[in-house]
């Protein structure tokens, strides 16, 4: 009697989802769970930045619908955060707009660039949201392998033939790149924006964890820096990891605005904004003298559990690729295993332990699991005792 979209059956499950359900299933079943696989923060946002939040809620005249578009007072503080962050200057309000966080704005920015049957390029394995959402429209997917082999940052030009440059439209890169926490050299992302400008790409860059970072040696850049990028480019950022607010949903876009026109067009006909009191209160974080002394104590605090972690997986024999920023450590399946699926899959039955299967992140994140630093202190001893002890259980070669 009711027949979905033909498109939702093509629609591959959502990983966070998909952990999510394995986690209430488990928990059914009687397993203490300990969810090592998402990437939500188990912090909230500092006091003062709540308190902020309250007496924007107690203004009046910040409940009406908000401007589809966004707040000019967050546009500005934003604006002011790139100028002092990124040295990126001279922008306006032309050249950004507020999102529902940068989930929903990739999502909408496909329905803004891609048409049936055009191909798109996408880094493998990667954030799944903005390759998932272009197939839903009916586009092709065209990846690029993030290995070690190649530092996780590969040579455009090698890995994608004249016919596929030819074909796309667009290229979705992210660094601090989510799965593996790889930092890209300002080298790389100007000869990245150079081959787009080249072959006529646009360029799509989320930047969701550039306040998460493991050393001056590892801040992350702004794809905005660097020359010509004004002329193809679009950035998303998230304010979610930044402050701990993954619940508040809002970030922006920012770059060129054509790019910025199209994304707010789709939007005044799908969404009304984010609660105005919300985009005001961070506003005023943004400009305001603590915030840089909460964002290098955010950092220490992450930090001091990603050495932890680390040690651990190296008394484990554990693969590991240290991060240089995010809030995530890429690992090898131990032994010979090359099924992630199953081997986290049995993880978690056997243990309660919930770490991100690599296959959930694309062809090429096969043969490695995802490790989240979002669990409390305590949660993380417990787990990382599981995970040894689990390690020691398995046979020497695995399917």
């Amino acid at each position: 009697m009711i027949r979905l979209a033909k498109r939702l059956t093509e629609l591959p499950p959502y990983l966070y989802a998909r952990i999510d359900e394995a986690a209430e299933l488990a928990r059914a079943n009687g397993l203490d769970i300990i969810n090592m696989g998402i990437g939500d923060p188990d912090r909230d946002p500092p006091q003062w930045i709540r308190e902020l939040l309250v007496e924007e809620v107690n203004r009046e005249g910040n409940h009406r619908y908000p401007s589809y578009k966004g707040n000019p007072r967050l546009w500005d503080a934003a604006l002011a955060y790139l100028e002092r962050r990124f040295n990126v200057g001279g922008l306006g309000h032309p050249h950004i707009c507020t999102t529902i966080g940068s989930k929903e704005g990739l999502a909408h920015l496909v329905a803004a660039l891609l048409n049936p049957d055009d191909s798109f390029i996408t880094q493998d394995p990667s954030y799944p949201v903005f390759g998932t959402i272009a197939k839903l429209f009916g586009a092709t997917e065209i990846t690029v392998p993030m290995l070690p082999d190649n530092q996780f940052m590969p040579d455009l030009s090698e890995e994608l033939s004249e016919h596929q440059l030819r074909a796309s439209r667009v290229m979705y890169i992210n660094y601090p790149h989510n799965p593996t926490g790889r930092v890209a050299r300002d080298k790389y992302l100007q000869e990245v924006v150079r081959f787009a400008r080249d072959n006529n790409i646009i360029l799509v860059s989320d930047i969701a964890y550039a306040e998460i970072f493991y050393g001056v040696d590892n801040r992350p850049s702004s794809i905005l820096e660097f020359e010509g990028a004004l002329d193809c480019a679009i950035e998303f950022h998230s304010f979610s990891k930044t402050f701990n607010m993954t619940g508040w949903r809002c970030g922006f876009a920012v770059g060129n605005p054509e790019l910025i026109r199209g994304l707010t067009t789709v939007k005044t006909n799908v969404d009304s904004g984010v609660f105005n009191a919300i985009q005001l209160a961070i506003a005023r974080a943004l400009v305001d003298p603590r915030c840089d002394d909460f964002l290098n104590e955010n950092r220490a605090f992450y930090q001091a559990r990603l050495d932890r972690i680390c040690a651990a997986l190296g008394t484990m024999g554990v693969t590991y690729y240290r991060p240089g920023a995010s809030i995530f450590i890429w690992c090898a399946l131990p032994g010979d295993c090359f099924d992630s699926i199953k081997w986290c899959s049995d993880l978690l039955q056997e243990t309660g332990l919930i770490v991100g299967p690599g296959r959930a992140y694309g062809h090429y994140g096969e043969g490695f699991f995802r490790l989240s630093l979002t669990t409390s202190d305590a949660d993380i001893d417990e787990a990382l005792e599981r995970l040894a002890g689990f390690i020691k259980r398995q046979p020497l070669t695995a399917g």
